[in-house]
């Protein structure tokens, strides 16, 4: 063990053996490993942090389960039935559904952010076909329900002898106004499908909301 030296650098007499200045607090001699760890001891390293795997949430599927679907797909027919409504403009009904399932498909990108696949986009633009469809064959009721509805009926009539044999008999009637449903409702979901699906296949990478 090296020898202790009487004073310190301060001009502190020191103890005998001391380490240390018990006045200044300096080594006054060269201390050994174990010394420096019973002194010093070194602190415990911190354990090493799991690394975990954040996986972010799968995004809903296009159907009625999707609530942001589900509101695009009854904006845009809202705005197909308030273009019905515009005289001489109701006429290019065809472009109005297409164009339908087409923006529809592009607010949904505007709203969350992710693009859609041909079929995803198909599916959109179904559920806009299906809204406006139920909002038509509502209004469509109504209307025959009221005194328009026989109005239309007679002009029918009068320009086709043939219709009042239809409009006099209540099944074939009915039966008739079931084929014209099912025919407006395979041309507005089909048209608007197809809608969804040409926004889906041509929206650019880059579009971002």
């Amino acid at each position: 063990m090296p020898e202790t030296p009487e004073r310190c650098t301060c001009g502190t007499v020191l103890v005998e053996n001391a380490s240390f200045c018990h006045r200044c607090g300096r080594p006054v001699r060269e201390l050994t490993a174990a010394q420096q760890e019973e002194l010093f001891p070194t602190p415990p390293s911190a354990p090493a942090a799991e690394s975990t795997i954040v996986i972010p949430p799968q995004p809903l599927p296009i159907g009625f389960a999707n609530p942001i679907a589900l509101r695009v797909a009854f904006l845009m027919s809202l705005g197909i039935m308030l273009v019905s409504m515009l005289p001489v403009v109701n006429y290019l009904f065809f472009a109005w559904w297409l164009l339908a399932g087409w923006a529809g498909v592009r607010l949904y990108r505007r709203l969350t952010g992710l693009r859609l696949t041909v079929a995803a986009g198909a599916r959109l633009g179904s559920l806009t076909g299906l809204f406006a469809f139920v909002s038509m064959a509502i209004v469509f009721s109504l209307t025959m329900a009221s005194s328009a509805g026989r109005d239309m009926l007679d002009q029918m009539v009068k320009q086709d002898p043939r219709m009042s044999e239809v409009v006099s008999n209540p099944t074939m009637l009915g039966s008739v106004l079931l084929m014209v449903l099912i025919m407006v409702f395979a041309m507005v979901v089909g048209i608007c499908a197809a809608g969804g699906a040409l926004g889906a296949k041509f929206t650019p990478p880059a579009d971002r909301p």
